[in-house]
């Protein structure tokens, strides 16, 4: 997916972001990540991350569902979830399990390359959760899926991470899992023992003779988003100023 379809399914609806803000909003959730004396047990984590993990449901020009995912609160009115999630969608609302009403959400920042995007919703009222850098995760570690897969709300799946799978330039794209993901996992959280977010579920291995692979985008890049979208506006700027 690249970030030209991204925003042109959103034309009319892209909220122009204060990534400087943003930034310091979205590193106040790693600032708070500090190394809990014990680990948590997975009813302790559930009911620790459960209310900063919303559903995702994209609409159409004429409000038809076009689909769902998963978004994770990583500051004040703000959500992360994968780019493909949003595809097409015209609007984004979010739901919370044993909520009505949905909140209406903007997209303000999308780093397409990464398939990572941040919502943000005035209506969600819910507790940032701490990111855990990867450099602090480690192999056979617990680790928690939590989502809304197939729109069954607020499942738990547990597993260990699996491996980090890595690019020819040794740069961390993907933490393997086995905690098992499905359709509508994507942008869910995977969440240490300590209810830190790893990184946000994403893709699941579909193919019979496969199991428990599954895979999450590091949370690290969260950090990162900002600059990468300032940086990718820019660019567009500059080459739509050279092309006139």
């Amino acid at each position: 997916m690249t970030r030209q379809p991204l925003r042109q399914a959103w034309d009319g609806h892209i909220h122009r972001a204060r990534p400087a803000r943003l930034a310091a909003s979205i590193a106040a959730a790693l600032l708070a990540a500090s190394p809990a004396s014990q680990a948590l047990s997975p009813a302790e984590v559930f009911a620790q991350v459960a209310p900063s993990v919303w559903r995702v449901q994209t609409l159409d020009r004429d409000g038809l569902l076009l689909g769902q995912g998963s978004a994770v609160v990583t500051g004040p009115g703000q959500l992360v979830t994968n780019c493909h999630v949003l595809a097409r969608a015209r609007k984004v609302q979010l739901r919370r399990d044993g909520q009505s009403n949905a909140v209406p959400a903007r997209l303000a920042l999308w780093d397409a390359p990464r398939d990572l995007c941040l919502l943000q919703a005035s209506g969600v009222d819910a507790p940032a959760v701490p990111l855990l850098p990867s450099a602090q995760a480690a192999v056979g570690q617990p680790a928690f899926a939590v989502g809304h897969p197939r729109g069954l709300d607020l499942t738990m799946s547990a597993g260990l991470v699996s491996s980090f799978r890595r690019n020819d330039a040794a740069q961390l794209v993907l933490i393997q899992t086995s905690a098992a993901i499905s359709g509508g996992s994507s942008g869910g959280g995977l969440f240490n023992d300590q209810g830190a977010l790893l990184g946000l579920t994403t893709i699941a291995s579909v193919t019979a003779d496969a199991q428990n692979l599954n895979f999450a985008i590091p949370a690290d890049w969260i950090l990162d988003l900002p600059r990468r979208h300032a940086a990718a506006r820019a660019a567009e700027a500059a080459a739509k100023a050279a092309s006139r």
